[in-house]
């Protein structure tokens, strides 16, 4: 079915809705008619209590949804507004009004479909209703305002869920891309200065090659755009490249050695998560040595989490290092991500090997499939 065809059948819910809401009123009102005319003389047979009571309570069915928006257009409360009560007062006296006379209509015709002598003239009729009916009437009306204004007061209290969510949402959103766009330029920056030194020893071809591998980790990057999370195999032909380029600056001094199973390959994890801490390594650990280094790069999976893992061999972590403490972009920049990403799922440590010699930093998340979203447009290489 049409939203076209839907239309008018969710009008026709709507009105069967208010009907049903507004005969309930109206049979106690039946009821009561009933019952009291048993005591009477002549008692009022069922049918005719119902023909009388019945019809003027459904002059509430199409006020209500009018009365619902006025609601929410002159709500009553503090501070007091005297247009808004005014206009409330106007529209009891209004409705009630329309009731004594569908009240009134419905009595003349009883009235005259039964040829009941000595009746009251229409007019004298009618006022004597209004003024009877008026306190029901106002009664019914202050009901009705106070649900609508129930109604409007959580209807505006979900909308400021909504916005604070979303607002909650944009700001986790624009500090995962700060930090994103932190680590950019830091990156580059440092392999911008180690193509420079290579320039002025006059490795002219080592040089061009990690220009070609910058330009292809760059062209990744732009890909990538704002993409906060990507699955393990584009981040390791990433951090591959930058491995490449750190062992063309240190030459036979750097080793790498991969322990990343295929089947985690797909995994889903935040862009660039890996890089900051083999930047760490090859600086603290690989750098610091006069000998070649070793770097370990692994990737496990622990029932329903994920480990990432990055080892040197180097001198080790300096006496009272705490890694929530750590000033260094790298660590705080992945802590931060990893905070706003997954909450308490997402970890990262910093320790010191068991044999003493060496470092392992060891990044854990929860273990999710890499969904890739559909490509509209983009860098293409």
């Amino acid at each position: 079915m049409s939203s076209v065809e839907q239309a008018p059948s969710r009008a026709w819910w709507r009105v069967l809705k208010w009907v049903a809401v507004w005969t309930v009123p109206g049979m106690f009102s039946v009821v009561e008619t009933y019952f009291f005319s048993m005591s009477a003389q002549r008692p009022m047979a069922f049918w005719r209590a119902v023909v009388t009571q019945l019809p003027a309570w459904y002059v509430w069915v199409p006020v209500t949804p009018l009365l619902l928006q006025l609601v929410r257009r002159w709500p009553l409360g503090r501070p007091f507004r005297a247009r808004a009560w005014a206009g409330h007062v106007l529209t009891c006296l209004g409705v009630g009004g329309l009731f004594a006379l569908a009240y009134s209509l419905c009595q003349h015709a009883l009235s005259s479909g039964l040829a009941m002598a000595g009746t009251l003239p229409f007019s004298t009729m009618l006022l004597r209703y209004v003024l009877g009916w008026m306190p029901m009437m106002a009664m019914t009306y202050a009901a009705v305002v106070a649900v609508a204004q129930s109604l409007a007061s959580q209807e505006r209290a979900r909308e400021k869920e909504r916005q604070a969510a979303a607002l909650a949402v944009e700001l986790a959103e624009a500090r995962l891309l700060a930090l994103q766009v932190q680590l950019h330029p830091h990156f580059l920056f440092n392999t911008l200065n180690a193509i420079v030194v290579l320039v002025r020893a006059n490795e002219t071809d080592t040089a061009a090659r990690m220009l070609v591998l910058l330009s292809d980790i760059l062209r990744r990057l732009l890909q990538q755009g704002a993409t906060q999370e990507v699955s393990l195999r584009d981040e390791v032909a990433v951090l591959s490249r930058y491995l490449e380029i750190q062992q063309l600056r240190f030459q036979d001094r750097l080793r790498v050695s991969w322990e990343v199973d295929d089947a985690l390959l797909d995994a889903r994890v935040p862009h660039l998560v890996l890089q900051p801490l083999v930047e760490n390594a090859i600086r603290h650990g690989v750098s610091a040595r006069s000998a070649a280094g070793l770097l370990r790069i692994g990737a496990r999976r622990r029932g329903d989490a994920l480990e990432l893992r990055v080892e040197d061999d180097g001198p080790g972590l300096p006496e009272g290092f705490d890694v929530e403490r750590s000033p260094g972009i790298g660590l705080s920049n992945t802590r931060a991500r990893l905070a706003q990403l997954y909450g308490e799922e997402g970890r990262i440590s910093v320790s010191a090997l068991p044999q003493g010699v060496g470092t392992v930093a060891t990044v854990q998340l929860p273990f999710l499939p890499f969904v890739a979203a559909p490509v509209s447009g983009g860098v293409r290489g």
